[in-house]
């Protein structure tokens, strides 16, 4: 079987300064049924360059303490001197590593973090976008149309190094997929790219987390596949895409149908929809004749509900008007975090939870009225906000 040639855009794009001072994130998300319980949760699979340049043969966390100070230095210190007054005992390095991060989007999230130096991404395998070889565990590969791999991190791992953050446990994957819709279009800036490679993208295989398999199904996995790059992550962070369509209209399943919202760009966002095979996109970047607002509040939820997020996206131009309204209960959201390619114990910290649920409105224009062209429920959609944060020192 020839092997499919693979997108320019789903390769490494750590081209010139960017080497040394940027990032790279493929991302994958699917839901997945436990084989013991039943239960349906919905798993992630990141696979995230930084800085490969600074330090190709070696990962260097930029969360990892370092002294330097001598011996001197901290004699001064224990005699309480006027020098103990100017006194730092850390000096902060710019991160440069290779990251598999994967688990699941819950309030019972496990995000589990696997470190490799940066020189696998220069392996000149055409069949692999990415393969991060390990000796006792299965590697960690992404292709064109797959994903499999296996990583690990025990309590004791993270005592002794809590800058690899994240959590102990275990996790592998043996995953085929399909993308039934993707937008050819990109956001592309001089800080940050983003390209949405699968909107709607059909899984199969399996997953395995702390020894409980979960089966992917392609008929209900309601997959996703995007990827970001760039110098660092904007913020604040905003993200909504789903692909689970149930038309208010009809009252069937829009199969054909995904939408996702990116940002902030600049103060803007991008939004990109696919109904029924029509694709309606709206980029950042080409906002001239378009209007939009957004935006993600907390507020209080339905009886027993407790507090939830709510975003809400209001776009159109002059053909169409769209109309997003995702909520999602804070106690279903987990936190990731993501050192920044800038160093200096900056972290991208994203709340998300791929349970949101909410209301998609699609319009035409006719003159000076509106025509409704589809209205439909939406669940299992993956929904984020996020800020940099600088960590304290």
């Amino acid at each position: 079987m020839a092997v499919k040639k693979i997108r320019r855009n789903e390769k490494l794009q750590l081209k010139g300064s960017l080497k040394k001072n940027g990032f790279d994130r493929w991302r994958l998300v699917t839901n997945a049924v436990s084989s013991v319980s039943g239960e349906e949760k919905t798993f992630f699979i990141e696979f995230y360059a930084v800085n490969p340049a600074l330090s190709p043969k070696e990962c260097v966390l930029g969360f990892k303490n370092r002294f330097n100070k001598s011996a001197e230095d901290f004699q001064y210190v224990l005699a309480g001197s006027e020098t103990a007054k100017n006194f730092t005992s850390q000096v902060f390095v710019p991160p440069s590593f290779f990251m598999v991060k994967a688990g699941i989007l819950s309030v019972s999230a496990t995000h589990i973090n696997s470190y490799f130096p940066s020189e696998i991404l220069s392996q000149k395998k055409s069949e692999f976008i990415v393969c991060a070889p390990q000796e006792d565990l299965a590697d960690c590969i992404l292709s064109r149309d797959s994903t499999s791999g296996s990583i690990a991190m025990t309590d004791e791992e993270l005592r002794q190094h809590p800058e690899y953050m994240g959590n102990a446990g275990t996790m592998s994957w043996n995953l085929n997929f399909t993308r039934s819709i993707s937008f050819n279009s990109d956001y592309r800036a001089k800080d940050m790219n983003w390209t949405v490679l699968g909107g709607k993208t059909d899984f199969s295989g399996t997953i395995t987390l702390n020894g409980e398999e979960f089966a992917v199904n392609p008929r209900n996995s309601f997959g996703y596949y995007d990827k970001i790059w760039g110098r660092d992550f904007s913020s604040p962070y905003f993200h909504l895409s789903s692909s689970n369509f149930i038309s208010e209209i009809s009252g069937g399943l829009l199969e054909s149908s995904a939408f996702a919202v990116q940002g902030e760009h600049k103060g803007k966002v991008s939004v990109l929809v696919s109904i029924e095979g029509k694709n309606i996109e709206f980029y950042a970047g080409r906002m001239k004749k378009n209007q939009v607002s957004y935006d993600c509040q907390e507020m209080n939820g339905q009886e027993g509900q407790g507090l939830v997020l709510h975003w809400s996206v209001s776009v159109h131009n002059r053909k169409y008007v769209i109309d997003i309204d995702i909520f999602c209960g804070t106690k279903e959201m987990s936190l990731r975090d993501f050192e920044s390619p800038a160093g200096g114990r900056k972290v991208m910290r994203i709340l998300a939870s791929g349970s949101g649920t909410g209301k998609f409105k699609l319009y035409k224009k006719m003159g000076k009225n509106l025509e409704l062209l589809e209205q439909a429920d939406i669940s299992k959609c993956i929904c984020e906000y996020g800020n940099l944060e600088t960590a304290e020192k």
